[in-house]
């Protein structure tokens, strides 16, 4: 599974990911601590990072289909 990044997050990435997750899917929480421990980032781990699947914000207890277009976000301040 690909995942992209936007903003900060994605610098120690190097803007993308990939990660192989189980037919049944995976949480979000899962898949964060799965990147978190694969490529040695626990930026990935802090909430303010919020996580889209298929363009739409989701929470922590989404499942993640393989196929499904999942992207994390650093927090952003609006002006």
């Amino acid at each position: 599974m690909q995942i992209e990044f936007h903003g900060r997050i994605g610098t120690p990435f190097g803007g993308a990911a990939h990660v192989d997750i189980a037919m049944d899917g995976l949480a979000v929480s899962g898949l964060r601590a799965l990147l978190a421990s694969q490529y040695g980032v626990d930026a990935i781990l802090h909430r303010s990072v919020r996580a889209a699947v298929n363009d739409e914000i989701v929470t922590e207890d989404h499942i993640v289909q393989a196929g499904d277009a999942v992207a994390f976000m650093s927090p952003v301040s609006g002006g």
